[in-house]
């Protein structure tokens, strides 16, 4: 019998369609279809901005 530990079974990354995001984000869907046949339909928010080639412009 295994033993889970409550504190630890619950998921800490919030994992998001790679698509959605790239066009909430006003990410280009050709670097939005890159990204989908590099790191799958969905991901964690950091593993979709680390592979982006172009970073989209934040004002402030």
């Amino acid at each position: 019998m295994q033993h889970v530990d409550s504190n630890r079974s619950v998921a800490h990354v919030k994992v998001y369609d790679v698509v959605l995001y790239c066009g909430q984000q006003g990410i280009h869907e050709a670097e939005a279809r890159k990204l989908v046949r590099l790191i799958g339909p969905f991901a964690d928010r950091l593993a979709i901005q680390m592979n982006l080639t172009k970073r989209p412009v934040r004002f402030r």
